[in-house]
């Protein structure tokens, strides 16, 4: 009994995750939509959004921590239990990272919509979506095929984040512009951490389906 009591939570626990991220996913379009309108009300709006995020969050790790003291899971259940609470963790980042860029958005700096910068920040908001929707299928899913595509894909949404840098600089000489395209600039970096979580998702994937973990990428060596 005790072990069908320990399944169930566990599918009860995973699907809490899958939610989370599915809030995650809907607070990243907000805000892209909100940084595309320069809309300080849905940015507004995703801020609130992150309290369901954030109660989520703490829903899980206290469930986890619960049945890691009661039901002692072993093997296969224990790394369920592990990759759930440290992928909890980077969802719960994914939506900070998303409240950070809404404040961005809030301080109604006049950047113009138009800007190259802005075109490059859509197409990188749009890669990091598709990386969280990998990730999310690739856990339901228990598809290393699908968590092995992740960094690949990051690997594209870190150039397109070095490419910030060039666009900056046709606006060092405008001291005005400066100012925003600089806070571009972080907003790019915020994109980029989401998909570097989203690749740290994958390896919980690959740990949990072998049992071995291991690093997708090695930082210590260039692209």
């Amino acid at each position: 009994m005790v072990r069908i009591s320990l399944h169930e939570e566990l599918e009860t626990v995973e699907t809490s995750l899958l939610t989370e991220g599915a809030l995650v996913r809907k607070q990243l379009e907000g805000v892209l939509e909100a940084l595309r309108a320069r809309d300080a009300g849905m940015a507004d709006a995703v801020m609130k959004e992150d309290d369901l995020v954030d109660g989520t969050y703490l829903e899980i790790e206290s469930r986890i921590l619960t049945l890691l003291a009661l039901q002692a899971p072993v093997a296969a259940d224990l790394r369920l239990a592990s990759a759930i609470m440290h992928s909890n963790m980077h969802i719960e980042r994914m939506g900070d990272l998303c409240v950070n860029i809404a404040k961005f958005v809030m301080n109604r700096q006049p950047y113009p919509p138009d800007s190259p910068m802005v075109t490059r920040l859509n197409e990188m908001g749009g890669r990091a979506a598709e990386m969280l929707d990998t990730a999310l299928s690739a856990f339901a899913q228990r598809s290393i095929n699908l968590a092995e595509l992740l960094p690949v894909k990051d690997n594209v949404l870190d150039r397109l984040n070095r490419g910030m840098l060039g666009d900056l600089q046709q606006y060092a000489g405008d001291s005005r512009s400066f100012e925003w395209a600089i806070n571009l600039v972080l907003v790019a970096r915020y994109l980029e951490r989401i998909g570097d979580h989203a690749v740290d998702i994958g390896e919980q994937i690959s740990f949990l389906v072998t049992g071995v973990f291991r690093e997708f990428t090695d930082a210590s060596r260039p692209d």
